[in-house]
């Protein structure tokens, strides 16, 4: 039978295992949802940049895709946070024409 490494914890478990014996998380199409395409799609429309801690710990996503996630995220962020100073600005131009 062939030996593989654990993706979450390293150690050696068989080849047909569907979850690793020392750790407990799932190996191969049986990893948690968190850790897949649609997974950290979710997690990044609920958490943001939270989200690339479970994209950069996916043994499902490639690098590749891992890479392009991140782009994605960063850009989005950066126009969350200029749409976020923007209306700050309108609330203080609002806010600077009223009299006391």
């Amino acid at each position: 039978m062939e030996k593989e490494k654990c993706w979450a914890c390293g150690a050696m478990i068989d080849g047909e295992d569907r979850y690793c014996r020392h750790c407990g998380r799932g190996q191969g199409g049986y990893v948690t949802w968190q850790y897949k395409h649609w997974g950290v799609i979710a997690i990044s429309l609920l958490a943001g940049p939270l989200s690339l801690l479970f994209l950069w710990r996916s043994p499902v996503i490639s690098r590749n895709a891992k890479l392009a996630y991140t782009a994605a995220v960063f850009l989005l962020t950066l126009y969350f946070i200029a749409q976020l100073n923007r209306l700050w600005l309108l609330y203080q131009a609002a806010l600077s024409g009223m009299t006391y």
